[in-house]
């Protein structure tokens, strides 16, 4: 709660000054204002595309007792994207110029530098990338998937196998774009990583070829005994083919 009041209060953006990046956060209310509806639908047209954008704005209930004096808790400005927000942060605050009588030798690390600069900014930059999300999201248009289930009854057993397939990323977008560099610098550094071979004792043998008939009894087919096979998909909600295998 102490990082939200802070993004709340307002920060130092370099030479920005302090900006207010969240509405107030005491607050459990869903209204949102038609100015921020209206940036944020511009927003999600103008980076995802018209695709990723839903005819027209969500509209979420509250609950009964929500404090509906404050909107939900947004971005003040889509100006303003995680991405900006940590390049800015990390430019450290403004310095106005002073007289040089008065004027401190210069630290070497410069000011607000090091350790506790650096984990301060990423623990704001990820509280506020938390709403950021959030809330674009929540006004995009939700994801679809092609659903599978297969049902196997066989005597007393009953199996049941799951799967899916995403036909349309819609809001799960934001969350992709949103992958932090360190995550890509990281993964590109593994990909790129060189690995030493393998090294094969020379007391160990090596595994003997299979024989002929080995060969021949694995790839010989094995029959099924499977009562019933349905095949459902919930994009219809209606089985697709049903058959009996003996």
């Amino acid at each position: 709660m102490t990082l939200a009041q802070r993004l709340y209060e307002g920060i130092e953006l370099g030479d920005e000054g302090p900006v207010g990046l969240i509405t107030y956060m005491r607050t459990d209310s869903t209204r949102i204002a038609d100015e921020a509806l209206a940036e944020v639908r511009a927003y999600i047209s103008d980076r995802f595309g018209a695709e990723f954008l839903p005819e027209e704005p969500a509209v979420y209930k509250s609950a009964k007792l929500a404090q509906g004096a404050h909107e939900a808790i947004r971005p003040t400005s889509m100006k303003y994207d995680p991405e900006t927000v940590r390049r800015l942060l990390e430019q450290g605050p403004r310095r106005k110029p002073r007289s040089r009588a008065k004027t401190a030798p210069p630290s070497p690390r410069g000011p607000g530098r090091g350790v506790d600069h650096e984990r301060d900014v990423d623990d704001l930059v990820k509280l506020y990338a938390l709403i950021w999300n959030r809330f674009v999201a929540s006004q995009m248009k939700p994801a679809v998937y092609d659903q599978t289930t297969v049902d196997i009854d066989r005597g007393a057993a009953q199996l049941r196998a799951n799967g899916q397939v995403m036909k349309f990323a819609g809001y799960t977008k934001v969350y992709e774009v949103a992958e932090t560099d360190d995550a890509k610098a990281e993964a590109a550094e593994v990909a790129q990583a060189s690995w030493a071979p393998a090294k094969v004792s020379s007391n160990r043998a090596a595994p003997s070829a299979p024989a002929e008939a080995c060969i021949c009894q694995a790839a010989r087919p094995r029959p099924m005994n499977v009562s019933r096979c349905r095949l459902i998909s919930s994009a219809t909600t209606d089985c697709i083919s049903g058959c009996e295998v003996s």
